[in-house]
């Protein structure tokens, strides 16, 4: 089968057909959605790009011939991806918080995760990790990230805390934002290149963070990219704003995915178990007392009071946007991608089943047309999941692919700069 229905179905479907046409490769029935992990061993992972780094993650990563095969009670990837995004700090890493001041008067907190007897190759570059909007320094899925590379000696590894997150003051009225100068992709960048002068560095992300990075590397960026940067790699990017809440929100779906998702992240917004992460208070002076009390307070058990909660939300949007559709407009990445191209190579892993990041064969076309981009769609996975035991706090598959693709993309980077200095000799 060569279709991306046959995920689902276990059969060859015109791609263009059926459900696919009207909502997009991930927006299958979400009953179908519980079966493809069943058949998933007859799903291949697809690579979409026409450029270099495209062709070289498809030769030489061995994940694209693997399959990842999720035990059967993570099939309901929101058990999956909440189980991966606790608060739980691994005793063997040590964070040492740097302060980065920004151009608005905000202030970050960048982590550098260190380890007993992980020196690491100073020839490779310094990796910066910049994480979905509600993960900090301590979430599992944030160390278990910055483990594998310092296991793949990557020495330098910085986590990236978001204005008023983990011990991090909210200085500013915005927060950040994946777009212009609200995206503080750029200053942490030139922070790290300041200490580091003489090193690269790659950027490594996944969901809001993975739209930080692309912003912060298209043509069309509020700064300059750093000449120090080769590029990035990220997973479970929401690359269409416009389709994430379409389709998916029926009353079986809602019922079976959404709706944990919504109380997950409900409870993550007004409730500060982890000392100092950061998030409630943010929100309570950003809301006021009386809409963070009702956004607090809804029961969501129906989509209606899904979408009110998400539309009370918007709230946090402030001033950098006139409205929602105004945001996604700016920050979706399906959009910036019709507008800008990339400078540098980027790698996006992402997975059918993402019940946030749907994608659509329009998509695909945009995607392809842009040399610097190769975007792996997974059959499975879910959003930063990718897990690989029942309950999955510390083994999964996405940081080895990851790391795997972050080691493909640096080796390119080398090669390309060989080849330029060849072609200046030959000048």
């Amino acid at each position: 089968c060569c279709s991306w229905d046959c995920w689902c179905y276990g059969c060859s479907c015109d791609l263009s057909s059926g459900i696919n046409a009207e909502y997009g490769v991930s927006m299958v029935n979400f009953p179908f959605r519980q079966v493809h992990p069943l058949v998933r061993k007859w799903a291949q992972p697809l690579i979409f790009g026409k450029g270099p780094i495209a062709e070289a993650i498809s030769r030489q990563s061995p994940f694209v011939e693997r399959q990842i095969r999720t035990p059967l009670p993570c099939l309901n990837p929101v058990y999956a991806f909440v189980h991966r995004t606790k608060y739980e700090i691994n005793p063997e890493l040590r964070l040492v918080r740097h302060l980065v001041d920004t151009d608005d008067g905000g202030r970050l907190g960048l982590d550098k995760m260190e380890r007993d007897g992980s020196e690491g190759d100073p020839n490779k570059p310094v990796v910066v990790v910049f994480p979905g909007g509600n993960e900090v320094s301590i979430s599992t899925k944030v160390q278990t990230l910055c483990s594998k590379y310092l296991d793949a000696s990557y020495g330098d590894v910085f986590m990236c805390n978001y204005r008023g997150k983990f011990k991090t003051p909210l200085l500013t009225p915005q927060l950040t934002f994946q777009n212009g100068r609200f995206n503080d992709v750029f200053q942490v960048v030139n922070y790290i290149a300041d200490l580091y002068p003489d090193r690269k560095i790659l950027i490594s992300a996944d969901c809001f963070g993975g739209s930080c990075a692309l912003d912060y590397l298209l043509t069309s960026s509020y700064a300059p990219v750093h000449e120090n940067v080769i590029g990035c790699v990220a997973h479970s990017v929401q690359m269409n704003l416009y389709e994430t809440n379409k389709g998916i929100l029926t009353e079986p779906g809602y019922s079976l995915f959404v709706k944990n998702y919504s109380k997950y992240l409900q409870y993550v917004l007004t409730h500060d178990r982890y000392g100092s992460v950061g998030l409630p208070d943010m929100v309570r002076k950003k809301m006021g007392d009386k809409l963070y009390k009702t956004m607090s307070e809804l029961s969501l058990d129906t989509i209606d009071e899904h979408n009110q909660l998400y539309e009370g939300f918007s709230v946090l949007l402030d001033k950098a946007f006139s409205s929602s559709d105004d945001y996604v407009y700016q920050t979706s990445p399906h959009c910036k991608l019709q507008r800008a191209s990339l400078t540098r190579p980027m790698v996006i892993i992402n997975a059918q089943d993402d019940f946030t990041a749907p994608v659509s064969t329009e998509d695909i076309e945009i995607f392809e047309q842009d040399e610097n981009l190769c975007f792996w769609l997974n059959p499975n996975g879910g959003h930063c999941s990718y897990v690989k035991t029942v309950f999955p706090t510390v083994t999964n598959y996405i940081d080895e692919m990851v790391v795997n693709c972050s080691d493909i993309l640096v080796a390119h980077s080398e090669e390309t700069a060989e080849e330029r200095k060849r072609d200046e000799i030959r000048m």
